[in-house]
């Protein structure tokens, strides 16, 4: 191939480079056009200059720490004729035990052998809720009561052999006392021949009477020798009782243990009350000791006479609460009957998520209709008997708004959340205090108005707060 012929391949193959050339600048162009136009969507509305504009807060006021007239007035109804004050506020809540559910669980792990209570039914103390399979338990307080038993006859015999003990320590003694009678005679014996004159009797008479006199003396001293065996053989028998009574007593200890566990499988009732919810089935088991705190769990008990209500109370009214406040209670289960009763605990936490207080009422007169998680709805009475203290003590919160922010009688601008104009459309009250209106609805307490000039600003405006103060 001659340089003419590469200069030809070159110059035919040229057009199709630069068109692959021409085209690989669209890859970083698309790339860099799409992060553009993410970044333009996430953070194109912060890029957008904000209008500045000066606010206002909601003033929050407690109508009882104002002259000023207030819309509502409460009726001569709410006087304090029957030791009740003026009603406060109401919110809703539910029925429940008071002051807790009674979980009645078995004590041993096993299986529902039968149920004896279902759902809503009426127990009383000592009534059988159910039953386990008690096989194994009986077996096992048989084995107990036979070992026990057992060990008992062991004692029995045992103890015979106090009996050998003493009647041969007694044979001993009465051995020792003839061994005692022939040592005395054969000394005697001995001494006689000895106070003879030489030549009367043999030598030989004289030594065989030692010996025996010896001999009998061998004799009382082995006899003494043996007491004290037999009362060492006395000491160990009695120490041999001693270690088999403490046995038996852990045994008679197992043997109760036995009759506790097959007790156990009879689950009764601890209390009158009403079953609330039922977690044994013939079959299912129920274990101790596992991760699931219901596990063990046969019922849940409740007494229906001892029941309360757990009120959400709003923490704008929170401050009206105080124990052993006045309420009146009513269910839609019975609307045309109210239920009397006081405030009796205040919890020591608030809800976030509902922006609200928890409040125990305990009920006075429950009816056994009566059902925990039942709605209520509670009226809250002040406390005390004289309406003016309880007035500046326990008055409602009211919401001021400065006249300057409203766009009407029922609209002004607020600031959202995320920092934009938001029109809100209010209820306003006939009260006025320093240049403010009384607001009955559409505003929270802590919000902020967009005070004027109003005419830049549309729905959604992101706005930046410059008040001169800030």
């Amino acid at each position: 191939m001659s340089l003419d012929d590469l200069r030809t391949s070159s110059s035919e193959s040229s057009p199709l480079s630069r068109k692959k050339q021409s085209l690989s600048w669209l890859l970083p162009t698309g790339l860099i056009s799409g992060f553009l136009l993410i970044f333009g969507l996430l953070f194109g509305p912060r890029l957008i200059p904000a209008l500045a504009v000066e606010t206002a807060p909601v003033i929050t006021i407690r109508s009882g720490e104002s002259d000023a007239p207030t819309e509502k007035t409460l009726p001569a109804s709410n006087s304090p004729e029957d030791g009740k004050g003026p009603l406060v506020f109401q919110a809703s809540g539910w029925i429940e035990p008071d002051p807790f559910i009674t979980y009645v669980p078995t004590l041993i792990n096993g299986v529902i052998e039968e149920v004896h209570a279902l759902e809503g039914q009426t127990v009383k103390q000592g009534d059988l809720l159910a039953t386990l399979v008690d096989e194994d338990a009986l077996l096992d307080l048989q084995t107990a009561e036979r070992n026990f038993e057992s060990l008992q006859k062991q004692i029995i015999a045992h103890c015979t052999g106090f009996e050998l003990i003493e009647a041969d320590i007694t044979s001993n003694r009465k051995k020792i006392a003839a061994l005692a009678t022939l040592v005395a005679e054969t000394e005697d014996t001995l001494s006689r021949l000895k106070e003879l004159s030489s030549g009367t009797v043999s030598q030989q008479e004289i030594v065989q009477a030692r010996l025996a006199h010896e001999r009998q003396q061998a004799k009382l001293a082995e006899a003494e020798a043996e007491i004290p065996r037999l009362l060492a053989q006395k000491a160990q028998l009695s120490a041999g009782k001693d270690a088999m009574e403490a046995k038996l007593a852990v045994l008679e200890t197992d043997r109760d243990r036995a009759q506790l566990a097959l007790d156990r499988t009879r689950i009764s009732a601890p209390i009158d009350g009403v079953v609330l919810h039922l977690h044994a089935a013939p079959g299912k088991k129920r274990m101790l000791n596992m991760d699931d705190p219901k596990s063990a769990t046969i019922v849940e008990l409740y007494a229906p006479e001892k029941l309360q209500a757990r009120i959400d109370v709003p923490l704008n009214e929170a401050a009206s609460l105080s124990v052993g406040q006045a309420v009146e209670l009513v269910s839609d289960l019975l609307p045309d009957r109210t239920f009397t009763g006081q405030v009796t605990r205040i919890t020591g936490q608030a809800d976030l998520q509902r922006n609200t207080l928890q409040a125990k009422v305990e009920i006075a007169n429950p009816d056994p209709r009566l059902r925990p998680e039942m709605l209520v709805r509670a009226k809250f009475f002040a406390s005390g008997t004289s309406q003016n203290s309880t007035s500046t003590a326990s008055g409602r919160l009211s919401l001021y708004v400065p006249e300057s922010a409203l766009v009407n009688e029922s609209e002004v601008w607020v600031v959202s959340s995320d920092s934009r104009a938001q029109k809100r459309s209010i209820t306003l009250g006939q009260a006025t205090r320093e240049d403010h209106r009384l607001v009955l609805e559409g505003l929270r307490s802590g919000e902020s108005v967009i005070l004027p000039p109003h005419d830049q600003l549309e729905e959604g405006t992101r706005v930046e707060v410059s008040n001169p103060s800030q």
